[in-house]
């Protein structure tokens, strides 16, 4: 039962074809994400930053004859904080990559074609839509 753990994890990362195929079009996806970002940020105002703390607190560590032992212990711990944007910076950051979308697209679409002749027979077997 165990050796399929290892089977499933590898079945989830796709045909090689579909590797080749999401791994084409990642640019433009990133791309198309970070659109939908600035979108957001700018629709809202304001963006969100983590930072790590690492703080000091008085804890129990144990105990000794019945009697609890106290010492220091560091926690590291995420910190979220909205934080402003520069909206003039992030409608530029917009514009360039409105500007590289065609360009993206099309060398995702080339880059889709190159693995479908790599891997002829998974296209084939592939089922169509419509």
């Amino acid at each position: 039962m165990w050796f399929l753990i290892p089977l499933l994890a590898l079945a989830a990362c796709g045909t090689p074809y579909e590797r080749c195929n999401r791994d084409a079009a990642e640019p433009y996806r990133d791309a198309l994400d970070e659109r939908a970002r600035i979108a957001k940020d700018l629709a809202r105002g304001f963006t969100y930053s983590t930072d790590w703390e690492t703080r000091m607190r008085w804890d129990v560590c144990g105990s000794y004859n019945g009697r609890l032992h106290y010492c220091w212990r560091r926690d590291t711990e995420p910190v979220t904080r909205r934080v402003p944007i520069n909206a003039e910076a992030l409608r530029t950051r917009d514009a360039e990559i409105e500007q590289q979308l065609p360009q993206l697209r099309h060398e995702a679409a080339q880059a889709q074609a190159i693995c479908r002749q790599r891997y002829p027979v998974e296209v084939e077997a592939v089922p169509s839509e419509g």
